[in-house]
């Protein structure tokens, strides 16, 4: 029998797309590529965690069709997102897995600061199949870092959001309230500029339990600049 629900991790396959491109701008291509590779395997970690808390089974969504199949995305099943724009793949993911699961979850890779009880918290919400629910994270640009939901939503609304906008988030959950009770979760910071850096590693650092993987990417973030000085300190100025 398969889980009840479904998380599908959004990610990118190095060498065959653009990565985290202001970060590039910064750091470099390979060190952006390297980051994006180990705040997925972080993010893998706690899916991988949360599965055995809460009825769920892990997927990547892979932005890119031949790469599906990469035996750099292993240990969960992988999905193409699709064509079009991020709207249009995200409705793709999320339909094509609302077939076989009564629920599902979409999230980002460079949100690795995540926990279990985060998603603990969604599947909770939206195991309840009573009624349509929806669980919403914002993230601090004015984005969002998750949506999950327990009914199909075909529709056009997916792409009439305007995305990577300071009112992304806002214009997204507006719409989807028409459909259902929204379940909204704690505030989180993604990582798109070389400051997010240094947020991003004092929040893994602040986690009670960090998971291995989330151990290693704050010693790959230590050692990612020079304007990193101590655990507890922020950048060098």
């Amino acid at each position: 029998m398969a889980a009840r629900g479904a998380i599908a991790l959004f990610v990118k396959t190095p060498g065959l797309s653009p990565i985290k491109t202001r970060l590039a701008v910064k750091l470099g291509t390979d060190r952006a590529e390297q980051f994006h590779w180990q705040a997925a395997r972080s993010t893998v970690a706690v899916i991988k965690q949360a599965e055995q808390s809460c009825e769920l089974l892990g997927y990547y969504a892979v932005s890119e069709e031949i790469a599906a199949t990469n035996e750099i995305w292993r240990g969960m099943p992988s999905l193409w997102q699709g064509e079009g724009s991020l709207g249009e793949r995200m409705r793709h993911v999320y339909e094509h897995l609302i077939q076989n699961h009564d629920f599902v979850v979409l999230v980002g890779a460079d949100i690795p600061q995540m926990t279990v009880a985060d998603l603990e918290h969604a599947a909770n919400w939206l195991a309840h199949d009573e009624q349509a629910r929806f669980a919403f994270g914002p993230s601090l640009d004015g984005g969002f870092w998750l949506f999950g939901g327990n009914c199909s939503l075909l529709g056009p609304w997916w792409t009439d959001v305007e995305y990577s906008t300071a009112d992304t988030g806002a214009q997204f959950l507006n719409s989807v309230k028409q459909w259902g009770e929204v379940q909204t979760l704690r505030v989180l910071q993604d990582a798109d500029e070389l400051s997010d850096l240094f947020a991003l590693h004092k929040a893994l650092h602040e986690l009670s339990s960090p998971l291995p993987e989330q151990v290693q990417l704050m010693r790959f973030l230590y050692g990612l600049t020079p304007g990193f000085t101590t655990l507890d300190e922020g950048p060098h100025v």
